[in-house]
Parts: structure tokens; C-alpha cells; sequence
């Protein structure tokens, strides 16, 4: 019986999680956890598409399910959605061998609040974390708050420095035609710009009456971090497709804080 008197239940019964490609999810998590697909628990809508793939995860102790919905996916770039037990440092660090034979993107081991942490974004930049459960036994002065890595919540909007942090929008209008080529280009290049340990926002947008106009914001935990981001090879890359894709150059317009009464 309940000793709280409420209806019972057994447990967790999955975990979901949003994506914008399943097939594509499912092999990182393969590679990175080691999971398994359930392929008979393969979700298809009634024309016989795939919207759904169920995973089992060696050690969660409970199903993983990848559900398609980019538009969530993309929201929830950046948040630390799982947490996974590992025993000590010794054990994160070959968890750090093994993501970087994989070639995985990761944080460095971070001194979190209790014990030591590694972060790892997925496909679609949401971070995953691997969390020892002995405690890293440091000062409390020790703990990186100012880390891009570690979520504290809502900030002041300032770096560490008490410089405010760099943010901003960038205007861009398709060519005609080209508007979902583009909007595939700047899905991919937000879930790379996620992956830079400064990056603290990169969301795309699109017009909803002028669909070939998108708007992207991004925030920065430094203008070091701004400045490490524009001279990426990547960057130089994504502005030669731009330059295919836009009717014009792009135009970005910094941001500054509203100031209080």
C-alpha cells in the first residue's frame, strides 16, 4: 500500500527526448552510450514514416526514446537535458579517452558542485553530462560557475569580467528558391556553434509572414569566445555558402542590455 495515500506507480517508464533526426541520434547514442535499438518498438505514423526510435541504454535502466520534432530539438540547444553517474575521476577520464576516440566533442573535466563533470553535446547541441558520485573534495572557490559548460540560470548578461557579454542578431533573406537550402544551413551551423565551449545561445528563426527572411540570435560568454568563433574554419566556410544562398550579405547588429530605472 501508499503510505501517502496517493495512486501508486512503478517507476520511470521512458525518457523522451527531441530530435531532428532519429536514424542519425540513434547511431550517436549507439557509438557514445552503447545503446541498442529496439526496432520493434519503432514508432511509424499510419503512411508508414518514422517519427520515433526507442533505445536501450546500458546502465539508465530505463528506455531512451528519440522523438522527431526539430522545432523542439532546436529550443532546447545548450540545456543539459540527462545526467549520468560515473564513480570518480578516473573513471571520467577514460570516458574523456573514449569520447575523443570517437573524435566526440566535450568540455573539459569541470569542477561542478559537488563532483567533477563532463559535458557532451549531442547531435543536436543538447548536452548530455557525466557526473562523478564521489565528491571532487575542492574548495568552493573551486567551482567553475563562470564555465559556458555548466548551467547557473539567468545571468546578469555579464561575463566574469564584468564586461557584458557579447550578443546579437543576424538578418538574412534566402534568394529566391533557396530558402530551405538556407535554413538547412543555418540548422547545422547552430547545432556546430553549441558544440565552442563559449557559445551560450545560437537560435535561428524564421518569419512567419516572410518565410525567406530568418533572423538568428547568439550570445557569447565572451568577446574572446566571439572572436575565437569568427576565425574558425568553419566560419570561413559558412560564410562562402551564405554567400550562394542570401540575396544580400548578412546583417548582424549588435546587442547591449536595456538599462534599469
Amino acid at each position: 500500500m501508499n503510505p501517502t495515500g496517493l495512486p501508486a506507480f512503478s517507476g520511470i517508464h521512458h525518457i523522451k527526448l527531441p530530435v531532428t533526426d532519429p536514424e542519425r541520434s540513434a547511431r550517436w547514442y549507439g557509438a557514445v552510450l552503447g545503446a541498442r535499438r529496439l526496432a520493434e518498438l519503432d514508432h511509424h505514423r499510419p503512411d508508414g514514416t518514422l517519427f520515433a526510435v526507442v533505445l536501450d541504454v546500458p546502465g539508465l535502466g530505463t528506455p531512451l526514446e528519440l522523438r522527431l520534432d526539430p522545432a523542439t530539438a532546436s529550443t532546447l540547444q545548450g540545456y543539459d537535458f540527462l545526467t549520468l553517474a560515473v564513480d570518480d575521476r578516473s573513471a571520467l577520464d577514460a570516458w574523456t579517452a573514449h569520447l575523443d576516440t570517437l573524435g566526440i566533442t566535450h568540455s573539459p573535466p569541470l569542477v561542478a558542485l559537488a563532483g567533477w563533470l563532463l559535458v557532451v553535446p549531442d547531435p543536436d547541441g543538447q548536452r548530455l553530462r557525466l557526473y562523478t558520485t564521489t565528491p571532487h573534495g575542492l574548495d568552493a572557490s573551486r567551482v567553475e560557475y563562470d564555465s559556458p559548460w555548466i548551467g547557473t540560470g539567468p545571468t546578469t548578461g555579464r561575463a566574469h569580467d564584468g564586461e557584458p557579454r557579447p550578443r546579437g542578431i543576424t538578418t538574412l533573406t534566402a534568394r529566391p528558391g533557396r530558402d530551405r537550402e538556407l535554413e538547412l544551413l543555418l540548422a547545422e551551423f547552430a547545432i556546430a556553434a553549441h558544440r565552442e565551449s563559449g557559445c551560450l545561445a545560437f537560435r535561428v528563426h524564421r518569419g512567419q509572414q516572410t518565410p525567406g527572411t530568418f533572423i538568428v540570435y547568439e550570445e557569447w560568454a565572451s568577446q574572446q569566445a566571439l572572436d575565437a568563433h569568427h576565425a574558425t574554419p568553419r566560419m570561413d566556410r559558412f560564410r562562402t555558402d551564405v554567400a550562394h544562398l542570401a540575396a544580400s550579405p548578412p546583417r548582424t547588429q549588435p546587442l547591449v542590455p536595456c538599462r534599469r530605472r
